[in-house]
């Protein structure tokens, strides 16, 4: 007796092996075996990825880019592409380019192997872009096509912790003749990764030293290998019982910072890595370096062994207490009275019988250079003053003199100002010694006498940079140096590069910094800002949030779990956060549940493991319109699709793949829809390409199912097609008016068609093909999971669809015939509606039915009916 059972939806994606047993299940009727290069509609539906359209070349073949969005508004959007050193800009319509016709390109710190770890936020026109080991960055749209990479100017902050040994002094003394550094090795310390069946192959400086004898990693061997290699050039290596130590020679310790220890670990030292680390040494500085004196620079003197060359670029805030200061004395015609130092509060007293005027002067920068802050203009037989004021409320230090104009007589005069305590600010400029640095000043050190009331910059080579950036209520926000890992700052409110406080008492737009206490040190990877400021660290959840506006004083700080997450950056899915667990294989969201008044979460992966087993989440992006996918891209170049609608419980999963490897993938809106942007590793370098609009034109000629595709589209038949020089020497799919013709060999940058078109489109080809699972049958006695069965037919609902191969075998499958009643040589085009196929197979335990297509046009399968 036959038996017809129906799939009508695929919305459970591509399910891990492990659970496809679970016939029990309600959702089972809708899981699929395998869904290769096809992606699943919130309807239920699945269709085969568009192909992706070539939009220019990394400027590297050999070494790794990623793709940033850049969002300005609904009609202005670009993609940035970071490699080494680099910075190039993309549109929809292609590559900005410069009036010569080359790249249009801005200089940047990254390497290539940083650039993944950019953090990056937006906030109006500008770019903000942190890594733990550069200073933050910005990047601005100055006007159409024009663009400016700086350092973020910060000032007045953030700081460490005030220093509590009384012990430990530092002063500011004149810096009056350039004197030269010490030598200090560059170092580097870290514990290596031990893999029991990975091989390893270590490089230094680009020099190969090490090929292990066997699987996994002998340190002692390691380092023995490397000061034979290395010891006469000055460098040792030491074994700390499985952390390694390498310094360099002392003299150029300098010129040392920043070359590589490389260790590769491949499954057999003939093929290529699987996973590269590299280790850079750092802090060293050259002996005898002169460092120049000039305007504005002191230096900075410990009575401890205590600076490094890792200190240059930081800053030191010194406290001074400064009592109260009272000067007295007489003007006549235009003369000036001495000075005195302020915190901002005066009181200005005179005496005497003169006429004329007065003036309080105020200098902000020592004396150089006065201001007008008030007049005092008396008449004869007027009262003399008894006035007090206040200068601006900042943090600044003045100094504050008495000046007269056109005088009659001598006017006696009164000048106090009220105690104050002044926190100057110094950036290091330059190492010296252990104890000497030479700085200059951000704002005003009080006195040069020793204090121990100092404190060291939060953000240096020494310390490291934030790892993370967002904008929480105005505030700029940045977290997780390697030094203060737990550690969040937050700027003045609508201040965004102040870090500042106010001298007396906290004002609720003073900069705030908040450390996250938790069990064990886990530093900060990740923010999402969605109501509350949700924070990611290695080893838990945090939310913070405030009581109305953020202030100093109201911050609510609440550990929501301890899963932890990896340093892929977290996106948002309307009101939810999706973020890729510690360890890199898991991607949960993470929300607010009015029921249970928590955060709470689910893992979004619990059904596809497979698809993450021994991998790790590279990269997340969230392509809103119009099918609600999250795309994923792993570190083995695999590209994933989750169709996520929370609100209908859909969560299914999808792969891809291409000929070549996924690097790096963002999202930007265009009118309509949301353009997927990839970076892509193929055979002759590296590709940012863009994943074409499924279905912008239903004409069978306009369909784009090519990867790292060229189009031309003319009104002039052409039978030579260029623009294809990234494809040089490797085969390609043909697209022409709408028919696919046999593939060619790229030569010279172009193919010849074999007759005259008007539209064609050439790319990579690739499968999609989509499996199904064993029907869930029950017998009047009982289930049918273990006996033999055979599918007679299938009945395929189609939309807007064309080709395709159906079949119960892999190498077996028939192809679906559409051609009706279309003239002979025209394209056939696409088709909405069912097709009913017998099927040829064998009895088994597990039948599937397999669609797959191999050529580049759209297929849409809304059902499947088997028999």
């Amino acid at each position: 007796m036959g038996v017809h059972c129906l799939q009508a939806s695929f919305s459970g994606g591509e399910v891990s092996p492990s659970v496809q047993a679970r016939i029990d299940s309600p959702a089972y009727s809708s899981w699929l075996k395998t869904a290769r290069n096809f992606f699943v509609h919130p309807q239920g539906g699945a269709s085969n990825r568009t192909g992706t359209v070539f939009m220019g070349q990394a400027k590297y073949a050999d070494k790794p880019c990623r793709v940033i969005p850049f969002v300005l508004g609904e009609n202005e959007s670009y993609v940035l592409e970071f490699g080494e050193k680099y910075l190039r800009i993309y549109t929809p319509g292609g590559q900005l380019l410069t009036a010569d016709g080359t790249p249009y390109e801005l200089a940047t710190p990254y390497l290539a192997g940083e650039v993944a770890q950019i953090n990056y936020a937006q906030y109006d026109q500008t770019l903000f872009l942190v890594h733990s080991n550069y200073p933050p960055k910005q990047l601005t749209r100055l006007t159409d096509g024009t663009f400016e990479l700086k350092e973020v100017p910060l000032k007045y902050g953030p700081f460490m912790l005030s220093n509590t040994d009384e012990s430990k002094k530092l002063r500011l003394i004149p810096y009056n003749e350039a004197a030269s550094s010490d030598g200090v090795k560059a170092t580097l310390t870290f514990q290596p990764i031990i893999y029991p069946n990975l091989a390893v192959l270590g490089y230094f400086n680009n020099v190969w030293f090490y090929s292990g004898k066997d699987y996994g990693l002998d340190i002692a061997a390691l380092v023995s290998a490397f000061n034979q290699e290395f010891g006469a050039q000055g460098f040792c290596a030491v074994n700390l019982g499985g952390i390694i130590k390498i310094e360099s020679p002392q003299a150029t310790g300098g010129a040392c910072n920043g070359l590589q220890l490389v260790l590769e670990y491949r499954n057999s030292f003939t093929r290529p890595a699987v996973l590269t680390v590299a280790q850079t040494l750092s802090g060293g500085a050259n002996k005898g370096e002169l460092i120049p004196s000039g305007e504005n620079k002191f230096l900075l003197e410990s009575d401890f062994d205590f600076f490094q060359p890792g200190h240059a670029g930081g800053k030191f805030a010194l406290t001074h207490a400064v009592e109260s200061q009272y000067l007295t004395g007489t003007l006549g015609y235009q003369s000036v009275s001495k000075t005195l130092k302020s915190g901002g509060s005066w009181q200005l007293r005179t005496s005497g019988v003169w006429t004329g005027q007065l003036v309080l002067e105020k200098s902000a920068d020592g004396g150089k250079t006065w201001k007008k802050v008030k007049y005092f203009s008396r008449a004869d037989g007027e009262e003399n003053f008894n006035a007090l004021g206040h200068l601006e409320d900042t943090a600044d230090m003045y100094y504050l003199r008495v000046s007269s104009g056109t005088l009659s007589g001598e006017a006696g005069f009164e000048l106090q100002a009220d105690a104050f305590i002044q926190e100057g600010i110094v950036t290091v400029e330059g190492y010296l010694n252990a104890r000497q640095a030479v700085v200059r000043t951000e704002r005003q050190v009080a006195f040069p006498d020793w204090t121990d009331d100092w404190a060291e910059g939060s953000f240096s080579p020494l310390s490291g940079y934030p790892a993370c950036v967002f904008f929480y209520q105005d505030r700029l926000g940045l977290a997780g140096t390697r030094r203060e890992a737990q550690t969040v700052w937050f700027s003045k409110t609508g201040a965004h590069c102040d870090f500042g406080h106010s001298r007396d008492n906290l004002a609720a737009n003073d900069a705030i910094s908040v450390n996250l206490s938790g069990k064990k040190l886990n530093a900060i990877h990740g923010a999402a800002v969605c109501g509350r400021l949700m924070l990611f660290t290695a080893g838990s959840e945090w939310t913070l949030s405030s009581s109305g506006a953020l202030t100093p004083t109201n911050i609510q700080v609440a550990q929501q779990g301890e899963r932890g997450a990896s340093r892929t950056a977290p996106i948002l899915v309307g009101n939810r956060a999706l973020f890729v667990q510690a360890r890199g294989g898991c991607v949960r969201d993470l929300f607010y549940d009015y029921n249970t008044a928590a955060y709470i979460g689910n893992d979004l992966t619990l059904l596809a493991k497979h698809l993450f087993f021994n991998r790790e989440v590279a990269e997340l992006c969230y392509q809103q319109e119009p099918d609600n996918l999250v795309w994923c891209v792993l570190d083995d170049g695999t590209a994933l699709t989750l169709t996520y609608l929370p609100e209908q419980n859909l969560c299914a999963w999808t792969r891809h793949d291409t000929q070549g490897l996924f690097k790096s993938v963002c999202c930007v809106p265009n009118r309509g829809y949301d353009e997927v942007w990839f970076v892509v590793a193929r055979q002759n370098g590296y590709f940012v390409e863009r994943l074409a609009r499924r279905l912008a034109s239903k004409e069978p000629q306009d369909q784009v199912f090519l990867d790292a595709s060229v189009s031309l589209k003319s009104e002039t038949p052409f039978t030579r097609l260029g623009g294809l020089s990234h494809l040089e020497g490797l085969c390609v799919g043909i697209l022409a008016d709408g028919n696919v013709l046999s593939p060619q060999v790229v030569k010279n940058g172009e193919i010849t068609l074999p007759r005259a078109v008007t539209c064609a489109h050439a790319g990579l080809l690739f499968t999609a093909e989509l499996a199904t699972l064993p029907p869930a049958l029950v017998y009047a006695d009982g289930t049918a999971a273990d006996r033999k069965k055979r599918f007679s037919g299938v009945s395929v609902k189609l939309l807007d669809s064309r080709g395709g191969q159906i079949g119960t075998d892999e190498t077996h499958l028939t192809e679906l015939l559409q051609r009706t009643d279309e003239p002979f040589n025209a394209p056939i085009a696409l088709k909405t509606g069912d097709y009913v196929m017998s099927l040829s197979g064998s009895h088994t335990l597990s039948p599937s039915v397999i669609f797959r297509q191999t050529d580049p046009l759209p297929v849409t399968l809304l059902s499947l009916i088997t028999r």
